[in-house]
């Protein structure tokens, strides 16, 4: 009997060539510089409105103090009293507790002639003239020596409106010649807006 032997065999260890493309980092381009600079949105100037403590009345009254806010000119009313009591008195107008009349002097045609339209139409509605109104806050500043816009928060009862107005020097006195108003739920007949732009600012033009 005859044994064949099995030649022995070598392990050889061949290393693979790396076939593996090189890495690659993926990035957006960075846009070209531009020539023109940045627009600055942020307000660096904070307003400051001086709060007074509340009047005997409730009545709470600010005016803007800033950089930008010019002083009103000698000589003409204190703005927060006078423009509180102008919006109260257009309030009890508009219900029919005063009359149209008692605003001659103090406004422009324009914004009279609206506000006599709204009153027609509110007295037409019953229950207005037995509300209740009293003056909650008075806003004022003044872009202009002779200028003073006005924001007034004024209780219709047991709802409030938010009215808005300006005011124009005329001699020694205040004129309103812009107004609007955001009534309380229910009053669609109180809402006068109107405004005179072709009045200038000091002018001596009453248009009353």
């Amino acid at each position: 009997m005859s044994t064949i032997t099995a030649a022995s065999r070598t392990a050889y260890v061949h290393w693979l060539t790396e076939s593996r493309p090189p890495s690659l980092t993926w990035a957006r381009p960075s846009p070209p510089e531009s020539n023109q600079p940045l627009l600055d949105l942020i307000d660096h100037e904070q307003d400051r409105a001086d709060i007074t403590r509340l009047n005997d009345r409730g009545v709470r009254v600010s005016t803007v103090r800033a950089r930008w806010a010019a002083r009103p000119r000698r000589g003409l009313p204190d703005a927060q009293q006078w423009s509180g009591a102008l919006a109260l008195a257009v309030i009890q107008t508009l219900l029919g507790q005063r009359s149209v009349a008692q605003l001659n002097r103090w406004m422009v045609e324009e914004v009279l002639a609206a506000i006599s339209m709204s009153q027609r139409r509110n007295l037409k509605i019953p229950g207005r003239i037995a509300l209740h109104t009293a003056l909650r806050s008075v806003r004022v500043q003044h872009p202009g020596p002779d200028v003073a816009e006005v924001s007034a928060h004024v209780a219709i009862g047991k709802q409030s409106a938010a009215m808005a107005f300006r005011l124009e020097a005329l001699g020694d006195r205040w004129l309103c010649t812009a107004l609007e108003l955001a009534p309380p739920r229910g009053f669609k007949g109180l809402v006068p807006r109107a405004d005179d732009r072709s009045r200038g600012v000091g002018s001596d033009q009453t248009g009353c």
